[in-house]
């Protein structure tokens, strides 16, 4: 019985992600697809393909974030025009991110709501 409980422990610890993460959900309410880059210091990550009026739901990891201050930066790409909006949102400190983030592209505006 101790064995299978150390077995069990043992699985579970093995199991569990060490890797910080936050939730993005990405709703695009225009005519053409996008892609959205997500920027926080040096890390950074790029979903693409997100169909018109359709919502994308992804992961933006920042283990190895810097431990340091900054801002999001937010990259929006029409992948018809090829043309680019850029937009910061939001100021962390010592490379501590958030869990979720919801942003909303609608023409040429991005509302970003950054939460725990």
């Amino acid at each position: 019985m101790k064995n299978l409980l150390m077995l069990l422990a043992l699985s579970l610890f093995i199991s569990c992600s060490t890797n910080t993460v936050t939730e993005v959900k990405i709703t695009n309410e225009n005519e053409y697809p996008l892609s959205v880059t997500i920027k926080a210091l040096n890390c950074r990550q790029t979903f693409s393909g997100i169909q018109p009026h359709t919502e994308f739901n992804g992961i933006f990891d920042w283990t190895s974030i810097e431990k340091a201050d900054g801002e999001w930066i937010f990259l929006v790409k029409n992948e018809n025009s090829g043309g680019v909006d850029s937009f910061s949102h939001g100021y962390f400190t010592n490379g501590e991110l958030f869990n979720y983030a919801d942003l909303t592209s609608k023409g040429s505006e991005l509302k970003v709501r950054i939460s725990e």
